[in-house]
């Protein structure tokens, strides 16, 4: 037995339900007593009714190893036109645990539960650089990339059905990032737990140190997230109409972008 087939052996993969907050951590986050894990779970079990399903690996060693978050596609949380298809809206796994496999058998179970479904296939939304997950993954579990989107996004698919339709980004990124108008728009939803630090240091920063009062929008429904002005769609920032983050961000990144990027001095405003 091969060490990878060595690791993989008392693997469980077992769905996650409205009953197991604080079993699992979401995106890094462990402590279901902060605030980022308890808005991250409040959405998932809300979603649950739409047919969303959290998958996790866990193992006799390791505990929960890892998940895989994903959806019907037309009820995905990304601008992306995936109907028929389920959709992944992320894959995560614990440090210690990479390398052993855990990554395929997650995808492998979203796969299984697309042909249950009669589904015409997987789609999800990756990326070069950071925050999501690359396409190394998913190019090795048979998906093919079927469209690019700027800076790095990429569409991947695997089909069940070869004959049916692939999937496509939603597009027309310029002209809905106008819709927001002047000044700064904070975009989050309670699909990342990450965006519970971001909007509230950007806020304070904002107003604080340029004087800025910023327009944050949150996303309730995933209709609002796939009308959204780049890939992603959950978690980013807009200046003037300008996409100026694609994910959630650090308040020193949110300084260097203000004063380096956007060119507005820190106390003056202007």
């Amino acid at each position: 037995m091969k060490p990878s087939e060595k690791s993989q052996a008392n693997v469980r993969i077992i769905e996650m339900t409205s009953n197991d907050a604080g079993k699992v951590p979401l995106c890094g986050h462990k402590d279901p007593s902060k605030e980022p894990y308890q808005h991250k779970f409040r959405w998932l079990t809300k979603r649950m009714s739409e047919g969303l399903k959290v998958k996790m690996l866990k193992t006799p060693d390791d505990g929960i190893a890892g998940y895989i978050e994903y959806v019907p596609g037309e009820r995905a949380w990304r601008a992306v036109n995936a109907e028929d298809y389920m959709f992944i809206h992320c894959i995560y796994m614990e440090k210690r645990c990479k390398g052993r496999g855990y990554g395929t058998l997650l995808i492998q179970e979203c796969i299984r539960d697309a042909k249950k479904a009669g589904m015409n296939g997987v789609a999800v939304v990756t990326r070069e650089g950071t925050w999501m997950a690359g396409k190394e993954l998913f190019l090795k579990n048979g998906f093919e990339e079927v469209e690019k989107a700027l800076p790095d996004f990429s569409l991947l698919v695997k089909k069940c059905k070869k004959s049916a339709p692939t999937p496509s980004f939603k597009g027309q990124w310029d002209k809905k990032r106008k819709k927001f108008g002047k000044g700064l728009t904070i975009i989050t939803s309670g699909q990342c737990p990450h965006n519970v630090t971001m909007v509230n240091d950007i806020a304070k920063i904002a107003k604080d140190r340029y004087g800025i009062e910023p327009r944050v929008v949150e996303y309730r429904n995933y209709r609002q997230a796939q009308n959204a002005p780049w890939p992603y769609a959950v978690s980013g920032l807009l200046y003037d109409g300008k996409l100026v983050a694609d994910h959630p961000i650090s308040g020193t990144r949110f300084r260097l972008i203000m004063e380096k990027e956007v060119g507005i001095n820190a106390r003056t405003g202007c």
